[in-house]
């Protein structure tokens, strides 16, 4: 299982290698699918292997929280989480093999994500010039019916 963990890391770490030079709102903007942003998918991934590290001595981690401060974490954050994983995770447990399975289907999600971001036509940087909840129905309109 260690082989398959440490295939896993090098996988995760070329895509953190790309995702660092993203601007904070490339990083948080929600894609529609997946976890929704690069960075949710980054922070469910790690989530992944709470249960094997639990009852690990010298591991903290405010994971079980992430969903409730998300908004304030950024990149650094997202590494130091995986930094921490690496030094503590069990390769042997139970829940490792599934928790890696599952890794490398987000990771092909944010892969994905990254795609787009690439694409000239699709400029998600103009379309989040703030760290603003961008909202896709702009042209909508709300009529009240009347009884």
């Amino acid at each position: 299982m260690a082989i398959d963990y440490n295939w896993v890391k090098s996988e995760r770490q070329q895509v953190l290698d790309k995702v660092k030079n993203l601007s904070e709102s490339e990083f948080a903007f929600n894609f529609g699918f997946g976890e929704g942003s690069i960075k949710k998918s980054l922070l469910a991934i790690a989530n992944l292997y709470q249960s094997s590290l639990s009852n690990k001595d010298g591991f903290t981690s405010s994971l079980e929280n992430y969903r409730d401060n998300e908004q304030t974490l950024n990149f650094a954050d997202v590494q130091h989480y995986f930094n921490a994983i690496d030094a503590h995770v069990d390769a042997d447990h139970p829940s490792t093999a599934q928790s890696i399975g599952e890794e490398f289907r987000r990771l092909g999600h944010i892969d994905t994500m990254l795609h787009i971001i690439d694409q000239e036509d699709y400029r998600i940087a103009e379309r989040t010039s703030s760290r603003q909840k961008v909202t896709e129905r702009l042209n909508m309109t709300i009529t009240r019916l009347s009884q």
